[in-house]
């Protein structure tokens, strides 16, 4: 191991350890919280419609925002590792949900809308 790349390996564990230290203000109250994995999603929508995109999971549906006819955009959001779904509805009429995917902590999805996709019924 280089000189180099041993100086970035302990740049990269201190600060590891310094955010995992970062944020805990006054006295312990109690257990943490369940971990949730932070998991971001790239929405290309290539339709002339504008787009709403819905999060699924457990039974819940969640809007995780509104994408424009024809540009990209990202949203995260936090969940256990676990299978979830994605729907989109078209402001114009029409959708699609996605099959289940498995998700686990930083992944990054891409979620294409094709041009002709408001054409399909949305289906739970």
């Amino acid at each position: 191991m280089t000189a180099r790349s041993t100086r970035t390996v302990v740049t990269a564990i201190t600060l590891t350890l310094g955010l995992g230290c970062a944020g805990r203000k006054g006295a312990d109250t109690g257990p943490e919280p369940e971990s949730h994995a932070e998991v971001t999603i790239e929405v290309q929508n290539q339709n002339f419609y504008d787009a709403r995109v819905y999060l699924l999971y457990f039974g819940s549906r969640t809007r995780l925002g509104q994408v424009g006819g024809h540009s990209t955009r990202t949203f995260s959001f936090a969940v256990p590792p676990d299978d979830v779904r994605i729907e989109v509805s078209f402001i114009g009429g029409g959708g699609f949900v996605t099959e289940p995917m498995p998700v686990s902590p930083g992944d990054q999805l891409v979620l294409l809308i094709e041009s002709d996709a408001h054409r399909l019924s949305p289906k739970r």
